[in-house]
């Protein structure tokens, strides 16, 4: 008795080599695009809160010149941590005493804000944040009303300002103008001459957030002027 045997065209066919590296390649340019797409999203996202915080603090710093006559001077500078992801390096000088000058927190990053405000230095821990606005020992001011978790942390033994990356934001005062006066040379006349130190580009305060900038977060406002690509992702008030 002859069988005939019957082959299923599902079961021969197969596919070829050429077939799934174009699958593969699909779904590949397919993955890429989504990813892009979703890095793309987060970053704006991220700016977005970034420019809400940044409008915030720039108001909130206007009310503090108002109730005490001029902008926070931070008490320090240079005052390095390193944040992850990439572990860069960040000044978070000014994010310490924006913070402290904002929310009433605290007072010792802030330069002489123990005379002007009227606080009791010592009381407190020496002035030093401790996550409250309560009690006698802080300031009577907060230009913050509310202040959310997200736009702040603690970075060793400091609070600080943070933006919608998780990277301090950069506060500098402008140091006042000072003028030099020169005696005259052989011709015996003399002349003023402006010299101006100036540290800030801004009269009053230079206030930027890196951003998503990670390679350029030991410059400062000022080396912006020399060239203003260094600060093309920044998100500034200049």
């Amino acid at each position: 008795m002859k069988i005939t045997r019957l082959h299923s065209p599902s079961r021969n066919r197969a596919f070829t080599l050429v077939e799934m590296l174009i699958v593969v390649t699909i779904i590949a340019l397919l993955a890429a695009l989504t990813l892009g797409g979703y890095t793309y999203a987060m970053r704006s996202s991220k700016r977005r809160v970034t420019t809400g915080t940044f409008e915030a603090i720039k108001l909130a710093l206007e009310r503090y010149n108002s109730e005490f006559g001029e902008f926070p001077q931070p008490a320090s500078t240079n005052q390095l941590a390193q944040f992850t992801p990439g572990r860069t390096m960040y000044d978070i000088s000014g994010a310490s005493c924006l913070y402290q000058a904002l929310t009433g927190d605290g007072f010792d990053q802030i330069s002489g804000a123990a005379k002007n405000a009227g606080a009791t230095p010592g009381g407190g821990g020496g002035g030093k944040s401790d996550g409250k606005t309560e009690g006698t020992a802080e300031i009577t001011n907060k230009m913050l009303v509310e202040i959310p978790q997200t736009i702040f942390t603690k970075k060793g033994a400091a609070y600080i300002l943070i933006d919608g990356f998780g990277h301090p934001f950069q506060y500098l005062k402008a140091a006042p103008a000072t003028t030099n006066t020169n005696g005259g040379g052989s011709g015996g006349s003399g002349g003023s001459n402006n010299a101006n130190n100036a540290t800030t580009i801004n009269s009053t305060y230079d206030l930027w957030s890196y951003s998503e900038d990670e390679v350029n977060t030991t410059k400062q406002s000022i080396n912006s002027l020399a060239d203003p690509n260094i600060s093309k992702k920044w998100i500034k008030n200049w």
